[in-house]
């Protein structure tokens, strides 16, 4: 495996995955709360929801059900799911050593966009609470009401590519979900698995990471 010092110093341009290496956006608003909310609302809409529905606790994947169970609703759960992802990020809790990271890409010149499966206001939103926007170039966030293109679908990364004015095979991913690893491999771009909790880098390693890290800080640090 390639170390991801290596991975950073080849690369032109810096892919970072929102909920993980930036912060964890539903710190203060659960995740649990806020696909209990959807499903709330998709019931008031007349759905009956599938056993495997009721069980969700993840916002998004609530998102990528109703996509199936009730096409016609998708907009309206978006729409829902972009105001509890907002109201989130205004309580979000930073990850340790992002910053440095940032300023240390800042530094070197290699410029860094967000490639996320959350809601482009939701992200802005935090970026301009802690004034980690003046080290973010672009952001790439979830396609409104396309469900189908979040990661693993590549269209988000490569849509960061291509605002940042870089061929893919010039850029590496940093992610901590199976979806990041996928994505980027889709893409032809390099990837970098941010594995902070045991277990991680072994399953992220699995699904196609190029490196490890165990905290951005240790990143900051190897840029």
């Amino acid at each position: 495996m390639t170390p991801a010092a290596d991975l950073l110093r080849q690369a032109d341009a810096v892919l970072l995955d929102f909920d993980g290496p930036v912060c964890n956006i539903f710190a203060g608003l659960p995740a649990s709360v806020v696909a209990s909310r959807l499903k709330e609302l998709l019931i008031r809409e007349g759905v009956r929801l599938p056993q495997d529905v009721e069980a969700l606790d993840d916002p998004l994947k609530v998102l990528r059900r109703t996509a199936d169970i009730a096409p016609e609703l998708v907009d309206k759960v978006e729409t829902a799911l972009m105001a509890n992802e907002v109201e989130a990020a205004t309580c979000a809790a930073i990850t340790p050593g992002v910053r440095e990271f940032l300023e240390a890409c800042a530094v070197v010149g290699k410029p860094v966009a967000i490639v996320s499966n959350n809601s482009e206001p939701a992200i802005e939103t935090f970026l301009a609470l802690t004034d980690l926007g003046e080290w973010v170039t672009a952001v790439s966030g979830r396609p409104i009401g396309e469900p189908e293109q979040m990661k693993p679908h590549p269209q988000s990364t490569l849509r960061a590519c291509k605002a940042l004015g870089v061929e893919p095979a010039r850029a590496v991913l940093i992610g901590d979900s199976d979806f990041d690893m996928q994505a980027a491999s889709s893409a032809g771009i390099r990837s970098i698995a941010y594995a902070n909790e045991q277990g991680k880098a072994e399953s992220l390693t699995q699904a196609g990471a190029d490196a490890v890290t165990r905290s951005m800080a240790e990143l900051a640090e190897q840029r």
